[in-house]
């Protein structure tokens, strides 16, 4: 252990100062020891020369000498230790580890046989975290302070070429406590570059080691078109070491004061956080109004299996989260669950509230859910007899306004897996479900009870090609599948809650049961999915992907929207490619073409970039309108976000969205940040795309600005 010791000493000191060196190896050392201090732990004198002075009772060491008391450890050139005053005398590159793993360095020391009280001269001090402090003199005092008079603080690192640090403070006298681990400034001046900026007759912060504890945390300031110049002032509260608030004063120049809080806890079961903030204006009503938000969620076991938890989002009006930057979502939802799962069982129960911030969305009309409850249970699993899996869902949805709808769901499926000799891979599957509706308030119907059986067999084909060359793997796999289901013509008659949004794609080519989002409709009649997939694997880490196939059925199906490319007995032709180059890049195209005149349906481009310091991402869709969906026209929009190391500690970034069928920048925001050992700065720039009401386009100007070790 002490060799271990001496070589992070070593290692820290050769990055501070240079010129000191410890011992290799004390093998070759001579030792004294010596019963001094409390009666159990002995003083240890080591070094390349060890002397004995009898008459005086002064033991001297010289060359690497270290003295060693308990967890404390000493090292200098030269040691002297009295053993008739009970004094340790140091000189030359003074190095003293403290028990709590604080190093104190001076030029030389006078301190007790405990390493506890004493004096140093041009002490410097390194405590966990990084931070330095230097001064003319210091003490120590109980073995628990290090007294530093006309001392300097500062986690800045220096060089000979710029000593300066980017900032520091400087103080009469500074105080570290090791064992409340504060550090504690008497006429305290804080500079800039150099330059003094604020003075501070008392003050005090935690020492970088702590992680957790009361006080001020950094501000932040920002600048919007909308509400004005803003500061937030964060105050964070350690509660417990398992709970904590944060309370912030959130001052605009425009809208007045709003408040924030933030309550965290981590308990033996979970962990949970619970975050408002709340206003009084008069921004959306002719006298002031409380206005305000709230979000959280939590995760808890109950041992085993079994799990509960929540999601919590709620605003008091439609525009309060994006007027004060909280959020651009124009829909929050609210959960609250409970769930068991293992190997062969998932089992859930949730409620959810459901809360629309769009203008065309009346929110009386929107239903909350309870409950929804979902069963997936693995009832067999046998190489021989194949894979059976039991399903259950019950779901209730109620308005304030509109229908009510009940719908209870259960059903069987079965698989088996065959491989031939010749590789040929077949699997044949069948399912059976069954779907009860019952509604209420529902104008379409007699509200009478509605049900509806569905079967299927079928059985997926596929053939995997491999081949090898010089320039890596190549696999071309065709696949077939055939299901076989009666045709129940239109589902009309049943209410449709959860299977409104389809979107066709390689995804979802080969499902055999129902390419249904949801479980209100079922698809049903005989069909063929056809799919031919390539895959490459290179030897210098490039890779291809591509995937084509379309879906062939025996007549057209009604309950596929028009524009959906899945309603004519043959469906629009779907692929995608993928090209990657790790760990430079990677993009995926997603097409969907139109059955009938080869017109692009759809187009997605994804795609992600990295090289030396730059990174960045983007995206590009175009989806046809479908009026079926709620989207009565055409979306285009394009979308990235890069990132840029200039230099070590500068960087910069940008991301944006622009709606490229209406012609506008939906949001975007740019920004530069400064980032080293001891502070973080971000300066940003974003601009919003509002148009509703009080919550308007607008742009942004942001400031963050964090002095690392005085509290973040």
């Amino acid at each position: 252990m002490a060799r271990l010791f001496r070589v992070l000493f070593q290692i820290i000191l050769c990055l501070w100062w240079p010129s000191f060196v410890f011992a290799q190896d004390t093998s070759t050392q001579n030792l004294l020891q010596f019963q001094a201090g409390e009666a159990d732990i002995p003083l240890v004198i080591v070094a390349d020369e060890v002397t004995y002075d009898t008459e005086n009772s002064v033991a001297r060491a010289i060359g690497q000498a270290e003295a060693y008391y308990g967890p404390r450890i000493l090292a200098a050139d030269r040691l002297e230790y009295d053993e008739g005053a009970g004094r340790v005398r140091a000189v030359g590159a003074v190095a003293l580890r403290n028990e709590d793993g604080t190093y104190l360095f001076a030029d030389s020391a006078d301190l007790n046989v405990t390493f506890a009280d004493g004096k140093v001269t041009q002490p410097r001090a390194l405590i966990a975290g990084g931070a330095r402090f230097a001064a003319v003199e210091g003490q120590r005092v109980d073995g628990r302070y290090t007294i530093l008079s006309k001392a300097v603080y500062s986690p800045c690192h220096v060089c000979f070429d710029d000593p300066t640090p980017l900032w520091r403070v400087r103080a009469a006298k500074v105080i570290h406590d090791e064992v409340t681990r504060d550090v504690i400034y008497e006429d305290a001046t804080f500079e800039i570059e150099g330059v003094p900026v604020a003075y501070l007759p008392y003050f005090r912060h935690p020492d970088p080691s702590v992680k957790r504890r009361t006080g001020f945390l950094p501000p932040e300031f920002g600048e919007d078109s909308t509400i004005g110049y803003s500061i937030k002032t964060p105050y964070f509260i350690e509660i417990s070491p398992s709970r904590d608030l944060t309370i912030t004063p959130f001052v605009t120049s425009n809208d007045g004061a709003l408040g924030e809080a933030e309550y965290r806890v981590a308990t033996e079961s979970g962990h949970y956080r619970l975050w408002g903030a709340a206003t009084l204006n008069n921004q959306v009503a002719d006298e002031s109004k409380f206005r305000g938000a709230v979000n959280g969620e939590g995760r808890f076991s109950l041992g085993g299996d079994l799990g509960w938890g929540f999601d919590l989002n709620l605003a008091s009006d439609d525009t309060f989260l994006r007027r004060y930057n909280y959020s651009s979502d124009d829909r929050v939802t609210s959960r609250l669950f409970a769930v068991h799962e293992n190997e062969r069982l998932f089992a859930e129960a949730n409620a959810y509230y459901f809360q629309s911030f769009r203008a065309d969305e009346d929110g009386d009309t929107i239903p909350f859910a309870l409950p929804e409850l979902r069963l997936r249970y693995r009832a067999l699993e046998d190489p021989i007899y194949g894979i059976a899996t039991a399903t259950g869902d019950v779901l209730h949805l109620e308005r304030e306004e509109g229908r009510d709808v009940t719908r209870i769901s259960s059903g069987l499926t079965w698989e088996r897996q065959f491989i031939t000799t010749q590789g040929l891979v077949v699997t044949p599957f069948a399912g059976a479900r069954g779907d009860a509706f019952l509604t209420n308030s529902d104008p379409l119907t007699d509200n009478e009870p509605q049900g509806r059986v569905n079967v299927l067999g079928g059985v997926d084909v596929r053939m995997p090609f491999i081949a090898e060359n010089d320039y890596g793997t190549h696999i071309l796999e065709p696949v077939v599948q055939l299901i076989v289901s009666p045709n129940q013509g239109g589902q009309d008659e049943f209410p449709n809650e959860d299977s409104l949004d389809l979107n066709f794609d390689e995804t979802i080519l080969l499902t055999g049961e129902s390419r249904f989002a949801g479980l209100d409709r079922v698809e049903t009649g005989t069909r063929l999915n056809t799919g031919i997939r390539y895959d490459f694997m290179g030897h210098d880490g490039f890779g291809a992907e591509a995937v084509y196939g379309r879906v062939f059925r025996t007549r057209d199906n009604t309950d596929f929207s028009t524009t959906s490319g899945l309603s004519n007995a043959q469906s629009d032709h779907v692929g995608a490619l993928r090209l990657k180059f790790d760990p430079y890049f990677d993009i995926t195209s997603r097409v969907r073409i139109s059955e009938e005149d080869l017109n692009l349906e759809r187009t997605e481009v994804y795609a992600r970039g990295t090289y030396g310091a730059f990174s960045a991402t983007g995206a590009y869709v175009r989806i046809g309108a479908d009026a079926f969906s709620g989207f009565d026209e055409d979306r285009e929009e394009i979308s990235g976000k890069g990132i840029v190391r200039i230099t070590e500690e500068i960087s910069a970034y940008a991301e944006g969205r622009r709606d490229l069928e209406e012609d506008r920048l939906v949001d975007a925001e740019a920004g530069l940040i400064y980032e080293n050992e001891c502070c973080f700065i971000d300066l940003s720039v974003s601009r919003r795309s509002n148009d509703d009401r009080d919550a308007n386009d607008g742009t942004d100007f942001g400031l963050i600005f964090r002095l690392k070790s005085l509290g973040s």
